[in-house]
């Protein structure tokens, strides 16, 4: 949906005739940044420990009390077998491997990095950036 958005945008700007990029203007209304921001539940429709769904007070279904906590990030270190890269190695390195980078996520955010970049289209990051300034 966003990426057939982004087709006709692009489509525009081509279709015009005699434009310079400096004249045009485009204008990206709340529902197109409905469809390009993240969509983040409202604070009433999340989990509550102890409500039912009316919020009315109920029984935990866990017997002790164990708190597990979430980190922040999530990190992966990405490697391949040392032997996969070349033709001929030396058999006492047949276990080795070789690091090629790490991938983060941010769960609040939903951002993936590799090797500290982040994994996204940078236009599409800054239309929803300006979305989410223009219609909090």
């Amino acid at each position: 949906m966003i990426i057939r958005s982004l087709v006709v945008i692009c489509l525009a700007l081509i279709i015009i005739p005699d434009g310079r990029a400096e004249d045009i203007r485009l204008t990206v209304s709340r529902s197109d940044c409905d469809r390009i921001t993240k969509y983040s539940a409202a604070p009433d429709v999340t989990y509550q420990g102890g409500r039912d769904v009316h919020g009315r007070a109920v029984a935990p279904a866990d017997l002790e009390e164990t708190t597990i906590r979430i980190p922040e990030r999530i990190f992966v270190d990405l490697s391949l077998p040392f032997k996969d890269l070349l033709k001929n190695y030396n058999p006492k390195l047949k276990n080795a491997e070789v690091r090629v980078g790490a991938i983060e996520y941010d769960i609040a955010s939903g951002r993936m990095f590799f090797n500290g970049q982040e994994l996204a289209d940078p236009a599409l990051n800054a239309i929803a950036l300006e979305c989410r300034t223009r219609y909090p």
